[in-house]
């Protein structure tokens, strides 16, 4: 077409397409490299399908709330120019990239990329990218059960392409899956047998375009296991706020005395807070330990501020002995109350928790099992749920 004295080439109209002026058969230049497709079939939606497996995990950082991973991560979709090629070598700039990224990792990570074609038997080609990862990654811990908390260990994926060009899916053919196996942390986290996957949409942050980025998530699930905490901490705690019974068989005459034996157990109390903060970062809220602790020393206060009190009343000695025969009993059931009201409160919403997990867990099994054989991640042997039991035997 001539207009105002110059050829106007008509161009392809899809905005996804860059190729330029179509041919006189209404082919792009991206279309004439596969005789089958136009460039209709170039723009249209690209389906990203995602598989993750957890190598090896280590190095699970409350304190950082960071983790290191071994990944393996599997990228597959569709590509029509190359259906039914003979190509050996082939160039992938010249083809459709989803530029997948990871976006919780922290510092450089170890990549090794490889790709390969797939052709079904209908002749339709896909392309598998396959990335070997190894570094560490953030993970926001939710802290408020700690030490009885459960965790996600989470890998988040996103392209750098706007959600209208590329849908991120979790492969349907195999699942994702975490080697339980190769788990390094054994001896302070339990690890659950399951991975699942959960599509979001995430800001764009370094683009002046406002749109967001498709993304997925891929996560595997931890349980701390309590026994250091339980043991040398919570018990050794319960022990030094029982010792406050002792005080009052020191003689009420002496206050003295009894004040000083109370603020010692005060502060030892303050000691071992001290110590539980450096097992979790600076947090705005408390957690089950920060609350068990503040609890023992407002028993431990009330103690101290009860040895002051009962001297106003020395005038009166029978009196004073009666009240403060009465307080040691108060004392032992508040003492007694407190410890079963937590270890009842705690104990329970644990196991709900845990129900949870299993549930999730029992559904990812079967998930395998309906799987042809071919497809299930390696077999393992079955694992006891010992890492599982409220216990600070674990």
């Amino acid at each position: 077409m001539v207009k105002n004295g110059q050829v106007d080439i008509p161009r392809c109209p899809h905005h996804s397409c860059r190729s330029g002026p179509v041919s006189a058969t209404g082919l792009c230049s991206c279309s004439r490299r596969a005789s089958t497709s136009r460039c209709g079939d170039i723009s249209k939606k690209r389906q990203i399908s995602l598989k993750i497996v957890f190598l090896k995990i280590s190095n699970i950082d409350t304190i950082k709330e960071e983790y290191s991973a071994d990944i393996f991560l599997s990228a597959r979709w569709r590509e029509p120019a190359l259906d039914s090629t003979n190509k050996v070598k082939i160039n992938w700039e010249s083809y459709f990239d989803p530029k997948l990224n990871i976006q919780n990792n922290i510092g450089e990570l170890k990549q090794t990329t490889w790709r390969e074609l797939q052709t079904e038997a209908g002749g339709e080609t896909y392309v598998m990218e396959r990335r070997r990862i190894k570094g560490k990654f953030f993970e926001k811990l939710e802290l408020q059960d700690f030490p009885f908390d459960i965790q996600d260990l989470s890998i988040h994926i996103t392209s750098e392409s706007p959600p209208t060009d590329v849908e991120l899916v979790e492969l349907n053919s195999t699942v994702s899956h975490v080697n339980v196996d190769s788990f390094v942390d054994q001896q302070e986290w339990g690890l659950y047998d399951f991975v699942v996957g959960e599509k979001r949409l995430t800001p764009n942050e370094y683009s002046s375009v406002k749109y967001k980025r498709p993304a997925m998530v891929f996560r595997c699930c931890a349980v701390r296991r309590v026994g250091y905490f339980t043991w040398n901490i919570m018990l050794v705690i319960a022990m030094i706020s029982s010792l406050a019974f002792a005080t009052f068989s020191v003689d009420r005459k002496l206050p003295q005395n009894r004040l000083q034996l109370s603020f010692t157990l005060v502060l030892t109390m303050v000691t071992f807070k001290f110590v539980a903060s450096q097992s979790v970062p600076k947090l705005s809220y408390l957690t089950y330990l920060d609350r068990y602790i503040l609890l023992s020393m407002s028993f431990l206060f009330l103690v101290c501020l009860w040895h002051a009190v009962v001297t106003l009343y020395n005038a009166d000695a029978v009196t004073a002995g009666v009240m403060d025969y009465y307080a040691f009993f108060t004392f032992v059931g508040v003492y007694l109350f407190g410890q079963l009201t937590f270890i009842l409160f705690v104990g329970t919403k644990f196991l709900i928790k845990k129900k949870q997990k299993e549930r999730i867990e029992e559904e990812y099994q079967k998930k395998v099992e309906s799987m042809p054989v071919e497809n299930r991640p390696q077999q393992r042997k079955r694992r006891r749920k010992h890492l599982m039991k409220i216990t600070p035997f674990i």
